[in-house]
């Protein structure tokens, strides 16, 4: 068990550090198990992101039966299925985030918003369900808006990551953001009209992701004190690269988009000063019914169940 806590820890430092960042204002036994539960998210994220497309499918669609079956004998898959008995993560939850990865190992693209939001629950909006589990957050009021925080956070990684997608042949902006056709080839090639039009769609999907934020905000009051924090920050750097994609399109296209560590500690200082200015969260709690529009396009059963 420590050499599997140890791969985690170092998995998710390495690989989720801003992520990592925000987590370290976390509990260590909560620390901990959020790493344990990104390492299992990571490895399966990497075998669906595997060249050529589909070359792991089979892998995937076996590790989804070992996560029916309760067994694995892979240590990484093995130490979810304890992760989730210890914290009694839905077995549903696991498998939309699965499901949603062997759909997402072959070339596509998106033809609308409803689309965008499906794809955002699948691989991330799940995953902040299950950190619900592992935070103790039982009130299923504080479900609808961890929600939007992962459909907040996936939109973001989109807009950044619109290249590197195109040169795995996906392209995640939907057509119906887009004011002329788009295609991954025309990106990847240099396409000066197609990346203008592409970097347009990006800054539109930024403002669906900034209603997703604000949502997501009115319910941090839900959790525990313990952790709020830490999601706050997550949620507060992950919007800051959205706000850094779209001050400079030039630089955009040149290289991953990432904010300097100067400006994530003034922006976790920023939050704390609004803390004391504003008060707790928990003055929020019951006040806000959440906007059932954001959800449209999902199966309420998914998450409220």
């Amino acid at each position: 068990m420590t050499q599997q806590l140890d791969y985690a820890k170092s998995t998710f430092a390495a690989n989720a550090k801003t992520f990592a960042l925000a987590a370290r204002f976390l509990p260590k036994a909560r620390y901990e198990a959020v790493a344990r539960l990104y390492a299992f998210c990571r490895q399966l994220d990497d075998l669906a992101d595997a060249a050529p497309a589909g070359v792991n499918h089979d892998m995937l669609v076996s590790i989804r039966q070992q996560i029916c079956d309760g067994d694995s004998t892979d240590p990484v898959i093995n130490d979810m299925l304890l992760l989730q008995r210890d914290f009694e993560i839905p077995t549903a939850l696991l498998l939309d985030f699965v499901d949603t990865l062997i759909e997402d190992q072959y070339p596509r693209a998106l033809a609308n918003v409803d689309q965008l939001v499906c794809f955002a629950y699948g691989v991330a909006s799940t995953v902040g369900l299950m950190m619900c589990h592992v935070f103790g957050v039982r009130d299923q009021r504080a479900y609808p808006f961890a929600v939007d925080l992962g459909v907040a956070m996936q939109i973001t990684n989109i807009a950044r990551d619109i290249l590197e997608d195109a040169e795995r042949d996906r392209l995640y902006v939907p057509s119906t953001l887009l004011d002329a056709p788009v295609s991954c080839e025309g990106l990847t090639r240099g396409d000066a009209d197609q990346r203008a039009n592409a970097y347009q769609g990006a800054m539109r999907m930024l403002d669906i992701a900034d209603e997703y934020y604000s949502s997501a905000a009115l319910g941090y009051g839900y959790l525990p004190p313990s952790v709020r924090q830490a999601i706050k920050v997550a949620a507060r750097l992950y919007q800051a690269i959205g706000e850094k994609v779209s001050r400079n399109e030039s630089a955009y296209w040149q290289r991953r988009t990432v904010v300097s560590t100067e400006r994530k500690c003034l922006l976790i200082a920023e939050l704390f000063v609004q803390r004391m200015r504003d008060g707790s969260s928990t003055l929020k709690v019951g006040k806000y019914q959440h906007a059932e529009h954001l959800h449209l396009a999902l199966d309420q059963r998914r998450f409220t169940a």
